[in-house]
């Protein structure tokens, strides 16, 4: 089906629609969306609302970000979305991108976006507590991850 939203037209398969059940914080009334992956905003991807065209929130693999990112998901979470595979789920976190400021990015690594890739369940997993911020600088991060790199390779 040919879907328009607020990023373009585009292309969606049955097989890459994405069910939020209990629709996303802020959002709870959306519940199908798909990912998107442009080619002029890689490795930024989009998770785009089939049901009302004005929503695309930028998502973004977290390990792009911070190389030594975790994620322990719950029990209560794993039945919820069904997960019976750990190697069948994919992860994203939320980006911000304020208006004419690209430094000023910042990443959602406290709240991860989860999705089953066998059953293309998903959720924003919030927990009670997080070692993350809902607002992490992306330019910083990076910075980070790349000094992990070099440390652990020896560079300093």
């Amino acid at each position: 089906m040919t879907i328009q939203t607020n990023i373009g037209e585009i292309q969606v398969e049955e097989k890459d629609i994405v069910i939020f059940k209990q629709g996303i914080p802020g959002f709870e009334f959306l519940k199908k969306f798909t990912v998107i992956a442009l080619e002029d905003t890689k490795p930024i991807q989009w998770l785009v609302s089939l049901e009302d065209k004005e929503i695309s929130l930028p998502v973004i693999d977290p390990w792009l970000i911070r190389s030594d990112y975790h994620l322990d998901i719950p029990k209560n979470i794993v039945d919820f979305l069904k997960i019976t595979n750990q190697e069948k789920i994919f992860i994203l976190t939320v980006v911000r991108i304020p208006v004419s400021q690209p430094d000023a990015m910042t990443v959602n690594l406290a709240a991860p976006i989860i999705i089953n890739l066998d059953n293309n369940l998903a959720l924003q997993y919030i927990p009670e507590q997080s070692e993350y911020k809902l607002r992490h600088s992306l330019k910083e991060e990076l910075e980070r991850s790349k000094k992990l790199a070099q440390e652990k390779n020896g560079d300093d």
